[in-house]
């Protein structure tokens, strides 16, 4: 990456970085939103059925690594391709659901859940900027990329990524072993996601995802 990027090179980047962490609030909101929904009033005694961003925030997760990996880690700060984030996670007590297993898995899921939402609206948003001939479209395919990647990470099963969680959901990993692995979790996958195979993979499983919302803001685009 340039040592001096330009000034709209840096506005992409903080576009980018509040789109990431819009995106992560809305997902921990929507999770949130699941639990109590289900019966479990946990989220909404802890303060995070809220749409205000600032108890989604984690520090690491949320702040520090996304902008190390926009501003320090991509070639061009104009052509981010990937990232590493979370929202601080939502507390749940599985025990106040009337079907534990089931009702937990929704509630991980609505962050996933959330995110295709997000993509389809970035694409129905876009297809209509593009026909009108707006010069914003770029944003709405900013909203579905970043939304298939937070995707993919959903299905990482690396502490403090969301897919480790469905291990300890399933009983295939222990709750302290979770909290353990997640001090280091981040710091791994930083230093993972520098290696050429890993960066090829997930711009490929984050293509796939992408897809079909590309597609729909062409179609609608005419």
């Amino acid at each position: 990456m340039d040592a001096s990027p330009g000034l709209n090179a840096i506005s992409t980047g903080l576009i980018t970085y509040i789109l990431i962490a819009a995106s992560l609030c809305l997902r921990a909101y929507a999770q949130a939103w699941m639990a109590n929904r289900l019966g479990d009033p946990t989220p909404a005694m802890e303060g995070r059925l809220t749409l205000n961003p600032l108890p989604h925030i984690d520090l690491l997760g949320t702040v520090i690594l996304p902008l190390v990996s926009i501003f320090y880690l991509q070639p061009r700060l104009d052509r981010i391709s990937f990232f590493l984030a979370w929202a601080k996670p939502v507390p749940v007590n599985p025990k106040s659901f009337e079907h534990p297993q089931k009702h937990y898995l929704y509630t991980l899921l609505a962050e996933t859940g959330m995110s295709g939402l997000l993509m389809l609206i970035g694409a129905i948003t876009g297809g209509i900027m593009l026909r009108s001939g707006s010069n914003a479209v770029s944003l709405a395919g900013a909203v579905i990329s970043i939304n298939a990647m937070l995707v993919i990470l959903d299905f990482i099963p690396i502490p403090p990524l969301p897919g480790a969680l469905m291990l300890v959901q399933k009983g295939w990993m222990r709750e302290e072993t979770y909290f353990q692995f997640a001090r280091w979790g981040g710091l791994i996958l930083i230093i993972a996601f520098q290696l050429p195979p890993v960066r090829m993979l997930l711009g490929l499983l984050q293509a796939v995802a992408a897809t079909p919302f590309i597609l729909l803001l062409n179609l609608i685009a005419g």
